[in-house]
């Protein structure tokens, strides 16, 4: 039996523990799991006597581990019953705990194997019970790259907007926090209770906005597409609207938790909600019909319909609401606070494939439009549409195409908008092959098609000409492959380096990084690109260090060193 066979039926057998452990109603465990993770996900930094190692090892278990635990009380759970809301004990958070770590560190586990299969690492067994790993490329991690690039975005991209956004509507936040501080009360001595302002609301509803402009996700589609009938941005605006309450609700109970601290913070935090009042009371706010706001509410929460398929997600995001009853779900403050559209953009897909589908071929021309924002002078030639290429056996099509009409310098992209992906190889896989085979079979054809005709029948294929004011010859063709998130993949050559190979947030940041000195807008961001690839950015940013890792399992000890 192969080693990983050998982990894979131990981690297997110990997983047993985990089964039907709890002693009371599915209700009871759903409620003290959710709101474990609204305080471990968002709010536990800091811990007596534990290292930052320690808490981060803790909370990356927990992101493993809540899922799969979550879904055997979704299975079990009667949504007819009206359970009381129980108060957490001392009792009920070992129990989460305990359970949650143990599950992480199986889903750690899986995730090992599954990296084996896609031949990113090596399992090996040097004695009973004891597992280790060695990694197979020594590019290992250029995959955060990419996310380097997304963080550069946000920080200095988005970070920006928000800021003159902030300008145009700015807000006195010391007297919110004092009217905040005002409307709060605990009339039992446990429970949280406020009655907010007009001021306040609007606050947070800035708040969420500000929120949602920082995630991946929210721009997959254009604000006119219609899913089910409904507008895209209501989709947005609600997600808006919750994860601002969310912040604030956040924000109200650490207050109220300053003010008394022998209030129980896990007790405050997820709050239960009628979905009914929910409907009604976003149904008033924004002058939407219920049967719209209960279509877009589904969208955002696990439910009985769609929870076998989503919590098998590795280490996916909290969603906004639970569903716990025909007409009570918890909001969850880790589910606002993550990332909604994980969630939303799965369900738009589920629910409404067809409406899905159309919203996904008419991504390319928004992609396209601002691709070409990056070129603004008037002598750059920009081809609004596909391009459709048929030579001697040969048949592609250009995504982008771009002439500089004083240079002569001609640019053609393959623009790849691919959603994201986080821990799952299914998805890693899918959008791998998506991508290479297809890109490197486009550039071969692009190759052989611009080689073997003159610039006159390039720029006529191209419906350049139409737009040229004298004949112009060709000196150049800079040739691109852009994808929307993710381009860097380990164990993944580049199979033509003659090529500018790049994901979206890879391409802003090398623009807006790397200084050059000649006017030739396409060869620049060419020239850029090719400054920004793996190769040439580890001399910059070095690959993240692979730290020691040791999970001990039951019998199982599972490790890397270095």
């Amino acid at each position: 039996m192969k080693p990983s066979e050998l982990l894979k039926q131990k981690i297997d057998e110990e997983a047993k523990i985990l089964e039907n452990n709890f002693g009371g109603a599915s209700y009871w465990a759903i409620q003290n799991i959710v709101r474990r993770i609204d305080f471990i996900l968002p709010l536990f930094w800091k811990q007596d006597g534990w290292s930052e190692q320690e808490i981060d090892n803790f909370r990356e278990f927990y992101n493993y581990g809540w899922a799969p635990i979550l879904k055997q009380y979704y299975t079990d759970i009667n949504l007819n019953v009206h359970q009381p809301f129980p108060l957490m004990t001392d009792e009920m958070i070992s129990w989460t705990d305990s359970n949650i770590q143990f599950s992480g560190k199986i889903e750690f586990c899986k995730k090992l194997l599954s990296y084996e299969k896609a031949g990113l690492i090596s399992i090996s067994s040097p004695k009973e019970n004891e597992f280790t790993f060695s990694y197979t490329h020594e590019t290992t991690g250029v995959e955060q790259f990419d996310k380097m690039s997304i963080d550069f975005f946000k920080k200095e991209i988005v970070e920006r907007l928000i800021n003159e956004k902030k300008k145009s509507k700015s807000f006195d936040e010391n007297k919110i926090r004092y009217e905040l501080r005002k409307i709060i009360k605990s009339p039992d001595g446990k429970m949280i209770s406020y009655n907010t302002t007009s001021e306040i609301d609007e606050y947070y509803n800035q708040q969420g906005h500000y929120h949602i402009l920082r995630l991946q996700g929210y721009d997959n589609f254009d604000t006119t597409d219609r899913f089910g009938g409904i507008e895209y941005w209501k989709y947005v605006d609600i997600i808006e609207l919750v994860t601002g309450v969310g912040i604030m609700h956040m924000e109200a109970c650490l207050e109220l938790v300053k003010m008394n601290p022998n209030i129980n913070l896990l007790n405050i935090l997820s709050y239960t909600h009628f979905k009914d009042k929910t409907i009604s009371a976003f149904s008033n706010y924004l002058g939407v019909s219920d049967q719209e706001i209960e279509q877009i509410i589904s969208c955002l929460t696990l439910s009985k319909e769609n929870f076998n398929y989503y919590l098998e997600y590795p280490s996916t995001s909290p969603p906004m609401y639970f569903q716990v009853s025909e007409n009570i779900t918890i909001r969850s403050i880790a589910g606002c606070l993550s990332n909604p559209f994980d969630l939303l953009n799965r369900e738009l897909k589920r629910k409404y494939r067809s409406d899905y589908d159309k919203a996904v071929n008419r991504r390319e021309d928004r992609f396209r439009k601002e691709l070409f924002g990056f070129f603004p002078d008037e002598r750059i030639i920009k081809i609004p549409r596909e391009i459709n290429i048929s030579y001697n056996g040969i048949k592609t099509d250009i995504d982008a195409v771009l002439f500089d009409s004083k240079t002569g310098t001609l640019g053609i992209f393959q623009l790849k908008w691919q959603d994201p992906y986080t821990q799952d190889m299914t998805e890693r896989y899918s959008r791998m092959s998506n991508l290479f085979p297809k890109a490197n079979e486009w550039v071969k054809k692009m190759k052989y098609w611009a080689t073997n005709n003159s610039s006159k029948t390039i720029f006529n294929s191209l419906q350049i000409n139409k737009q040229l004011k004298e004949n112009q010859e060709i000196k150049e063709i800079c040739c691109f492959v852009i994808s929307r998130n993710q381009m860097n993949f380990t164990g993944m050559e580049i199979a033509d380096e003659t090529v500018a190979w790049s994901s979206w947030y890879q391409m802003i940041e090398a623009q807006v990084r790397i200084k050059t000195d000649f006017d030739d807008p396409i060869r620049e961001m060419f020239v850029k690109i090719k400054s920004f690839s793996p190769e040439a950015r580890v001399r910059i940013d070095e690959l993240p260090k692979v730290e020691d890792v040791e999970v001990q399992i039951g019998k199982i000890k599972v490790f890397y060193k270095k």
